[in-house]
């Protein structure tokens, strides 16, 4: 992905599931991450072939727009020019639910979608993580969707024939496609945002749809997704009905987003804190050197202090970082 050298950047970041910004500086050692093994090559596999599962970006990519309707429902809140709800969508004829922070006006409006960080369900509070990032973009004209995931807040559960962040990003690209319906929103200039977990569904929606036009990731998970698997699918059961790795690696290289940052070119900002506990630095190092080697516009924010939610990081200066890319980007 590489087009020009890119600079590596250090600043601090907070999120309730989230990241944040600071001062220049070189980010903290990291090795690259090696490519996924028995990699089928998926960078230059634009059309998939019949048999390969609904799952695999491939397919992700031909599956037909669901067009729904984006419904907006009881106010939460209103905001410093902007006003918070709760909306509905539907995907796979199922009723998901989230946020829609939309500014004052008649637009149209650019859209961010804001993903959040996994969150056990029984914990999660709606527009957990996400109003951090999503609120203020709406203060500044920007409309902020904020998905919640299949089963929570009332949300369906999606396809249970996919593993679980692809089922996620499947819904995403479902409420991409029914932004017709919102009078307000622009569907030519949408933007994708996640923290973490949310990192991980805004990579898979990026690289499956072109509709998508700029990308900020905040903290991300690995973007080979065999990573993400040892360290936590397989004991949540959020890998099925993929096996190990080490069992199918060909399965998981079709769902790296990684192997497939070539396809829709979205630039693309990353920003991590360097005392993060639970993304490793090389994870992040890696997807943005395969970025670059794609030479796709991309840039890495290291915060100094900042752990996984951003605990010690400026907060106010990543979420203005990422304001400026995305309205640089979308224009």
């Amino acid at each position: 992905m590489r087009s020009a050298p890119l600079t590596v950047l250090l600043a601090p970041m907070l999120l309730a599931a989230c990241a944040v910004g600071g001062p220049s500086v070189a980010g903290p050692a990291a090795s690259p991450q090696a490519s996924p093994a028995a990699s089928p090559s998926p960078q230059e596999s634009t059309s998939p072939a019949p048999a390969y599962p609904s799952y695999y970006i491939e397919s992700l990519r031909t599956r037909p727009p669901q067009d729904g309707r984006i419904t907006i429902g009881e106010l939460m809140f209103r905001g410093a020019g902007y006003t918070k709800s709760h909306m509905t969508w539907t995907s796979g004829g199922q009723v998901m639910t989230g946020t829609a922070s939309i500014p004052d006006g008649t637009g149209p409006f650019p859209v961010v979608i804001v993903n959040h960080g996994h969150i056990p369900e029984e914990r999660y509070w709606i527009g957990q993580d996400s109003g951090i990032f999503g609120d203020p973009m709406a203060a500044h004209g920007f409309i902020s969707l904020a998905p919640n995931y299949p089963g929570y807040a009332g949300s369906g559960e999606g396809d249970p024939a996919m593993p679980t962040i692809v089922r996620t990003a499947v819904t995403v690209m479902d409420l991409v496609s029914s932004l017709p319906s919102l009078p307000q929103a622009d569907p030519a200039r949408v933007a994708m945002m996640g923290h973490s977990n949310g990192g991980g569904v805004s990579q898979l929606v990026m690289v499956a749809d072109s509709r998508v036009k700029a990308a900020v990731l905040f903290a991300p998970v690995s973007s080979d997704m065999a990573d993400n698997a040892r360290k936590w699918w397989l004991t949540s059961g959020s890998a099925a009905p993929l096996p190990t790795p080490e069992a199918d690696p060909d399965g998981y290289a079709h769902i790296s987003p990684r192997n497939y940052f070539g396809f829709n070119r979205a630039p693309t900002l990353l920003l991590q804190g360097t005392a993060d506990q639970d993304i490793p630095a090389a994870w992040t190092t890696a997807t943005f050197d395969a970025l670059r080697a794609q030479g796709i516009k991309s840039r890495l924010d290291w915060f100094p202090g900042g752990r996984h939610d951003l605990v010690g990081g400026d907060l106010s200066r990543a979420v203005a970082s990422a304001e400026a890319w995305v309205r640089e980007t979308l224009g």
